[in-house]
């Protein structure tokens, strides 16, 4: 395939500059990077034929791999854990315990501006889901933006995390639906803490919460109900949110 270079050469500046690197903040940065390369119709078509029509999610699963999609890139086939995060590196280059250190304090350092790039590509993909649903954007403000389809309205708010979310500051106006779409993480905990504690509040406010799968690009419900089948239909798992209320509820055992 021709090589996408606006794609190849931010990766490869990336990953020789930083030979040990965050699970999470590699994934970020690959959708920033998808995202800034402002694609033609004919590069993302030339791109989807070989790792699928989600972009971002299948570049990063093929640096992952053994066979990256881009030349030369250099493969990350070992990992470890610091800190909770997972953090990818070189198999064939001896690290020392000070480089993992500053590898960790480095991530911390970037904390701030990788959750701004994580709400920027968020809602770059709801863009792209909602407008497959059937809906139009009508106004963006920060990580809130209104869309609008035939007698249907949804204010939708991109947040950087579940463990952070708080929904006093939201409330369903206006008939519209109101939806909060976080980012997956790499523990479920978080979540299961989050359902238990708000879960039961959040629907009696009406509120959806869905959860963006970043290594996958697909987006599915967590808590609350969608009426619209156009949406429904755009979810990779639509039964997620009953599936969670059956098995998480404190009742369940789990």
């Amino acid at each position: 395939m021709i090589e996408i270079e606006k794609i190849a050469g931010p990766l490869r500046e990336l990953l020789r500059e930083r030979e040990i690197i965050a699970r999470c903040e590699l994934l970020i940065r690959t959708y920033d990077i998808v995202r800034s390369a402002n694609l033609s119709q004919e590069e993302e078509k030339e791109l989807a034929a070989q790792i699928g029509p989600r972009i971002a999610p299948g570049i990063f699963a093929s640096i992952m791999s053994k066979e990256p999609v881009f030349f030369n890139l250099p493969v990350l086939d070992t990992y470890t854990q610091m800190n909770g995060r997972i953090f990818h590196f070189l198999h064939t280059k001896k690290f020392s315990r000070q480089d993992f250190a500053n590898a960790s304090s480095r991530l911390l350092r970037s904390v701030p501006a990788l959750r701004e790039m994580l709400i920027e590509c968020m809602k770059y993909r709801l863009k792209q889901f909602m407008s497959d649903a059937g809906y139009a954007l009508e106004a963006e403000s920060g990580g809130h933006m209104a869309f609008s389809a035939e007698k249907r309205k949804a204010d939708v708010y991109a947040a950087a995390s579940i463990r952070s979310l708080n929904i006093d500051d939201y409330k369903v106006e206006n008939g519209a639906d109101c939806i909060i779409l976080v980012p997956s993480s790499e523990s479920l905990e978080p979540f299961v803490q989050f359902f238990r504690e708000k879960g039961e509040q959040a629907e009696e406010k009406g509120l959806q919460i869905w959860i963006m799968n970043l290594e996958k690009g697909t987006i599915d419900p967590f808590i609350g109900y969608t009426t619209d089948l156009d949406i429904y239909n755009q979810f990779d798992n639509p039964r997620l949110a009953e599936m969670v209320r059956n098995n998480w509820s404190r009742g369940s055992g789990l």
